[in-house]
């Protein structure tokens, strides 16, 4: 995938959210074997941040006077949340989590789940698989599992109960060490900082905000309401610096995102080609940009020339080291055998269980690609 302009995530760099991830695990006395140099932490608390889809374009467009350590760093691949959020909690690389999409086939679970909301495809509500946790569906090792760490989650209310939370958050050596507090706004996640930071110490305060990505989906960013966004994003952005200011004796402050988007303008259904269909063992998965295909067959030229895709088969993928290191079961129960990536910026791809009204058909916003738009994250570390 050479020479297509594309943007490479370097999980050896400290500028990556791997080595974030992996600099997280030993701040809390964590034992990982990562890959290459890992993000150096100091202090003894720690408040970590998370503004999903705050892309270094939008960070760096808020021109923001911050007085932490400001990195522009790469994110993983694909930068799905539910790929970026599992690396962040596991201090692994997508490819040995296995989380590779916002849809994800298993073999262990025998089909196509939401790995958000941990149901099958074309099942409605959350959590619905409940014969066998995420946790023992996919091999994702926790960091905060194994320490005993005081933790505070500040979160938007739906990613509050949701089974990712479940398994990165409560699953704990010890019941009662982690407290989850949702809120609504970033108004209520400010005030609710804030009053942590004045109470008590936890050993982490943990902060999810769900914009700018929820706008960005809805609206895009490159339409008028990215003044909006911007707005809201100084907002935060200030309001954080100040705190981080006043709380540095008592706690390290670390604030990233996850990916950006980039706005689309053209839609490829999967659902009306029946010749690609006919070949596939299961329908296509993984994420709007990045899309996988379980095949017997070689549909290399097929999705190249009729979808315009830059193709890799899956041995590429594991060699290209686009996924970080590669696991055993990840490579036989989870990867297809090839990957289709965007190569225009204003295209995505999907596979529809609910026909024409399916809402993330008008999503305007997406990611998971490999442009820099989508692939460059700030990380701010105050210490």
């Amino acid at each position: 995938m050479e020479g297509q302009g594309f943007t490479w995530p370097d999980y050896s760099s400290e500028s990556n959210l791997y080595s974030l991830s992996c600099g997280l695990a030993s701040f809390f006395d964590v034992k990982r074997q990562c890959i290459g140099r890992q993000l150096e932490l100091t202090g003894k608390r720690l408040v970590l941040i998370y503004l999903d889809a705050l892309s270094w374009d939008l960070f760096s467009e808020a021109n923001v006077r911050l007085s932490g350590k400001v990195m522009k760093a790469t994110t993983v691949f694909p930068s799905t949340t539910a790929a970026a959020l599992s690396t962040l909690m596991t201090a692994q690389a997508p490819g040995e989590h296995g989380l590779v999409g916002y849809t994800v086939f298993n073999k262990r679970l025998g089909g196509v789940i939401n790995g958000i909301k941990y149901s099958y495809m074309g099942e409605s509500g959350s959590g619905t698989i409940d014969y066998v946790s995420l946790g023992s569906a996919f091999p994702v090792r926790p960091w905060l599992k194994e320490t005993s760490a005081k933790v505070l989650a500040l979160m938007s209310g739906s990613a509050a109960s949701g089974e990712l939370t479940k398994t990165y958050l409560n699953s704990r050596p010890e019941e009662g060490l982690t407290k989850i507090k949702a809120h609504s706004s970033s108004f209520e996640m400010l005030a609710a900082l804030r009053e942590a930071l004045e109470g008590d110490p936890y050993d982490m305060i943990y902060v999810y905000h769900d914009n700018p990505d929820h706008i960005g989906h809805g609206y895009g960013f490159s339409s008028e309401h990215r003044d909006l966004i911007l707005e809201e994003v100084r907002v935060v952005l200030n309001h954080i610096n100040k705190l981080a200011e006043k709380y540095r004796d008592k706690y390290t402050f670390l604030l990233l995102s996850d990916h950006g988007q980039v706005t689309v303008d053209k839609v490829y259904l999967f659902n009306n080609d029946e010749e690609l269909l006919n070949k596939l063992e299961v329908p296509p998965y993984g994420d709007s940009r990045a899309v996988w295909f379980r095949t017997r067959e070689n549909v290399r030229d097929l999705l190249r020339d009729r979808y315009s895709l830059e193709v890799m088969s899956k041995q590429e993928v594991i060699e290209s080291g686009i996924l970080g290191r590669v696991s055993d079961f990840v490579a036989n129960n989870v990867l297809g055998d090839y990957l289709g990536v965007a190569k225009s910026p204003t295209v995505k791809y999907h596979y529809t269980y609910r026909g024409e009204d399916d809402p993330a058909l008008r999503l305007r916003g997406n990611h998971s690609g490999m442009t820099p738009e989508e692939m460059y994250i700030p990380i701010v570390v105050w210490s």
